[in-house]
Protein backbone atom coordinates (compact mmCIF):
# COMPACT_ATOMS: atom_id res chain seq x y z
CA UNK A 1 0.00 0.00 0.00
CA UNK A 2 1.14 3.52 -0.77
CA UNK A 3 2.10 5.50 2.37
CA UNK A 4 0.73 8.65 0.71
CA UNK A 5 -2.86 7.33 0.83
CA UNK A 6 -5.00 9.16 3.38
CA UNK A 7 -6.81 6.50 5.39
CA UNK A 8 -10.21 7.21 6.90
CA UNK A 9 -10.43 6.40 10.59
CA UNK A 10 -13.85 4.82 10.61
CA UNK A 11 -16.11 3.53 7.87
CA UNK A 12 -19.78 2.71 8.25
CA UNK A 13 -21.00 -0.77 7.45
CA UNK A 14 -19.18 -4.05 7.08
CA UNK A 15 -16.00 -4.06 4.98
CA UNK A 16 -16.58 -6.20 1.89
CA UNK A 17 -13.53 -5.68 -0.33
CA UNK A 18 -10.37 -3.59 -0.58
CA UNK A 19 -8.10 -3.48 -3.63
CA UNK A 20 -4.91 -1.42 -3.71
CA UNK A 21 -1.80 -0.88 -5.76
CA UNK A 22 0.82 1.86 -5.59
CA UNK A 23 -1.28 4.44 -7.49
CA UNK A 24 -4.89 3.72 -6.62
CA UNK A 25 -6.99 2.00 -3.99
CA UNK A 26 -10.65 1.22 -3.56
CA UNK A 27 -12.65 -0.06 -0.59
CA UNK A 28 -16.33 -0.95 -0.43
CA UNK A 29 -18.40 -1.56 2.68
CA UNK A 30 -22.07 -2.41 2.92
CA UNK A 31 -22.76 1.38 3.04
CA UNK A 32 -19.77 3.25 1.55
CA UNK A 33 -17.31 3.41 -1.32
CA UNK A 34 -13.85 4.95 -0.91
CA UNK A 35 -11.26 5.73 -3.61
CA UNK A 36 -7.66 6.33 -2.53
CA UNK A 37 -5.13 8.33 -4.54
CA UNK A 38 -1.83 9.65 -3.20
CA UNK A 39 -2.64 12.61 -0.91
CA UNK A 40 -6.39 12.48 -1.69
CA UNK A 41 -9.30 10.24 -0.71
CA UNK A 42 -12.81 10.30 -2.18
CA UNK A 43 -15.52 9.06 0.18
CA UNK A 44 -19.12 8.46 -0.87
CA UNK A 45 -22.15 6.59 0.37
CA UNK A 46 -23.51 3.85 -1.87
CA UNK A 47 -27.02 5.35 -1.74
CA UNK A 48 -25.58 8.55 -3.31
CA UNK A 49 -24.45 6.73 -6.47
CA UNK A 50 -26.68 7.70 -9.38
CA UNK A 51 -25.15 5.50 -12.08
CA UNK A 52 -22.21 3.31 -13.04
CA UNK A 53 -21.69 2.77 -16.78
CA UNK A 54 -18.79 1.31 -18.77
CA UNK A 55 -16.26 3.87 -20.01
CA UNK A 56 -14.20 3.48 -23.15
CA UNK A 57 -10.64 4.78 -23.50
CA UNK A 58 -11.90 7.31 -26.03
CA UNK A 59 -14.17 8.85 -23.38
CA UNK A 60 -11.31 9.46 -20.93
CA UNK A 61 -10.69 13.20 -20.51
CA UNK A 62 -6.91 12.66 -20.21
CA UNK A 63 -4.66 9.87 -21.43
CA UNK A 64 -2.84 8.30 -18.50
CA UNK A 65 0.54 7.10 -19.69
CA UNK A 66 3.53 6.19 -17.57
CA UNK A 67 6.98 6.69 -19.11
CA UNK A 68 5.82 6.14 -22.65
CA UNK A 69 4.04 2.88 -21.91
CA UNK A 70 0.54 2.14 -23.08
CA UNK A 71 -2.15 2.74 -20.44
CA UNK A 72 -3.27 -0.44 -18.75
CA UNK A 73 -6.15 -1.06 -16.34
CA UNK A 74 -5.62 -1.42 -12.59
CA UNK A 75 -6.49 -4.73 -10.95
CA UNK A 76 -7.17 -6.27 -14.39
CA UNK A 77 -10.41 -4.31 -14.33
CA UNK A 78 -12.49 -2.40 -16.83
CA UNK A 79 -13.06 1.31 -16.37
CA UNK A 80 -16.43 2.76 -15.45
CA UNK A 81 -17.95 6.21 -15.25
CA UNK A 82 -19.48 6.60 -11.81
CA UNK A 83 -21.82 9.52 -11.07
CA UNK A 84 -22.54 10.46 -7.46
CA UNK A 85 -24.80 13.16 -6.05
CA UNK A 86 -22.59 13.76 -2.98
CA UNK A 87 -18.87 13.14 -2.29
CA UNK A 88 -16.52 13.99 0.56
CA UNK A 89 -12.95 14.74 -0.56
CA UNK A 90 -10.25 14.33 2.09
CA UNK A 91 -6.85 15.87 1.33
CA UNK A 92 -3.87 17.05 3.35
CA UNK A 93 -5.45 20.54 3.27
CA UNK A 94 -8.74 19.45 4.83
CA UNK A 95 -12.15 18.06 3.96
CA UNK A 96 -14.39 19.38 1.19
CA UNK A 97 -17.88 18.21 0.24
CA UNK A 98 -19.01 18.32 -3.39
CA UNK A 99 -22.24 17.59 -5.19
CA UNK A 100 -22.75 15.95 -8.58
CA UNK A 101 -19.30 14.48 -9.22
CA UNK A 102 -18.24 12.11 -11.97
CA UNK A 103 -15.38 9.62 -11.74
CA UNK A 104 -13.77 7.37 -14.33
CA UNK A 105 -12.40 4.51 -12.28
CA UNK A 106 -11.24 0.94 -12.79
CA UNK A 107 -13.56 -1.47 -11.01
CA UNK A 108 -13.19 -5.23 -10.88
CA UNK A 109 -16.20 -7.50 -11.40
CA UNK A 110 -16.14 -8.41 -7.73
CA UNK A 111 -16.14 -4.73 -6.69
CA UNK A 112 -19.03 -4.03 -9.09
CA UNK A 113 -21.05 -6.89 -7.66
CA UNK A 114 -20.70 -5.48 -4.12
CA UNK A 115 -21.59 -1.98 -5.31
CA UNK A 116 -24.72 -3.19 -7.08
CA UNK A 117 -25.71 -5.46 -4.19
CA UNK A 118 -25.56 -2.74 -1.52
CA UNK A 119 -26.37 0.42 -3.50
CA UNK A 120 -29.70 -0.75 -4.82
CA UNK A 121 -28.59 -0.19 -8.44
CA UNK A 122 -29.84 -2.68 -11.00
CA UNK A 123 -27.35 -4.33 -13.37
CA UNK A 124 -28.37 -4.09 -17.03
CA UNK A 125 -26.40 -6.26 -19.43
Amino acid sequence: MNNDFIRLKQLEGELKLTQMNKDLGCSVTSKELVFFKPHMTYHLFLHDIISVVPATRESFPVAYLHRGQEARPFFSADSYKLVAKWVRIVSRSGIVERENMEFIVPLSDKMLSYISQYSGLMVIR
